[in-house]
């Protein structure tokens, strides 16, 4: 606000001196030309016309050719009264806060975008910028394990729209360097040594994460708030970057043997599964021949009990209905017509009566 002042005193100042150089330098002319214009009105009377006199300058007025000090002087109070108007408005623009101190004094509000009143002189209105801004710091900490760490480290943030005219009574506009970047370093020290240079690569996230909650609890008390925090750059040092190189050979290594080996591992089991396949086909083909076998068997007796019991029932019925005429009318069915050569016995013995004619 001081030097805003400074700036109008000495505005009105210059203003007051170039009137005063106008005047020593063409107040005598003018005052010349209105005793003239003066003469030449008395001499034609109403038929004067001060446009068509030659002799003067038509657009300066009377009182100013009479008497150019009071134009001075009335010049002096209308730029003061413009410059005083001017001094009442103020514009905050997109994206801030206005901040009105009277006096130095600063006023518990937050003039809101747009144009605002303020009283000429004694009151001044600072535009505090509440839009995202960014905060880039480089720093080296140390991890869990104690190895160096290098990491460039981007900050987003912006002041609580609420709370500007408190950030700039407490740090005016240089909350940069009086707050931002002591915070994030600090910070930034205190939660990578809870975390081992592995970790810091393998649980970015988390790091992410955990700073971020860390910086948000340090800022919001003083008006700030923490949008995003991003790594751009992890350097270790030579030792540890060769390290971590021989380790990530070694696990690629091991990954491979460990695939050759599950390959392995993998045809072994398809054989195995081959050789239990063909057993159990085996198996399934000796079962099914052994239990045709058996159904054929079965099938086979079935015939024959069959058969077995179809002539025993005939045989019974034959038997039931068997007289010795019938019988004999078999006998004689069978017989080819020629006697035997042979006979032992008696006709009486064997059974049978033929009756010859």
């Amino acid at each position: 606000m001081e030097m805003d002042l400074i700036i109008l005193v000495g505005l009105v100042i210059g203003s007051i001196i170039v009137c005063v150089i106008l005047y020593l330098r063409f107040g005598h002319e003018l005052r010349d030309r209105a005793k003239v214009r003066a003469e030449r009105r008395e001499q034609f009377g109403e038929e004067y016309d001060r446009f068509q006199d030659t002799h003067n300058n038509p657009y300066i007025p009377d009182f100013i050719e009479k008497n150019p000090g009071h134009a001075v002087v009335y010049a002096v109070v209308a730029l003061f009264l413009l410059i005083t108007v001017a001094d009442c408005l103020h514009q905050v623009p997109p994206g801030h806060r206005g901040v009105m101190v009277t006096l130095g004094k600063v006023k518990e509000v937050n003039l809101d975008e747009g144009l605002q009143f303020k009283l000429p002189y004694v009151q001044q209105i600072i535009d505090m910028k509440v839009m995202l801004e960014k905060e880039e710091v480089q720093e080296s900490a140390a991890s869990s394990d104690l190895q160096e760490i290098t990491t460039t480290l981007t900050v987003h943030f912006n002041i609580m729209p609420s709370s500007a005219w408190k950030v700039y009574q407490t740090m005016r506009q240089d909350y940069h360097g009086l707050l931002l970047r002591p915070v994030i370093q600090e910070d930034l020290k205190a939660t990578t040594a809870k975390f081992t240079a592995e970790n810091l690569i393998t649980s970015r996230a988390i790091l992410v994460q955990k700073l971020t909650e860390k910086l948000r609890e340090s800022l919001e008390p003083y008006g700030i708030n923490i949008q995003t925090v991003n790594f751009v750059d992890f350097q270790f040092s030579d030792a540890f970057s060769d390290a971590i190189e021989s380790k990530v050979t070694a696990e690629q290594e091991a990954l491979q043997a460990k695939n050759v080996l599950v390959r392995i591992q993998y045809e072994a089991q398809q054989k195995i599964i081959q050789a239990e396949a063909d057993r159990n086909a085996t198996i399934i083909a000796a079962d099914a021949d052994s239990q045709r076998v058996q159904i054929a068997a079965l099938a086979e007796a079935f015939r024959l009990k069959t058969e077995a019991n179809a002539t025993a029932e005939a045989i019974l019925l034959i038997t039931s209905q068997m007289t010795p005429e019938y019988a004999q009318y078999l006998h004689l069915m069978q017989w080819d017509g020629k006697y035997p050569t042979t006979m032992l016995g008696s006709l009486e013995d064997l059974g049978i009566i033929i009756n010859t004619p």
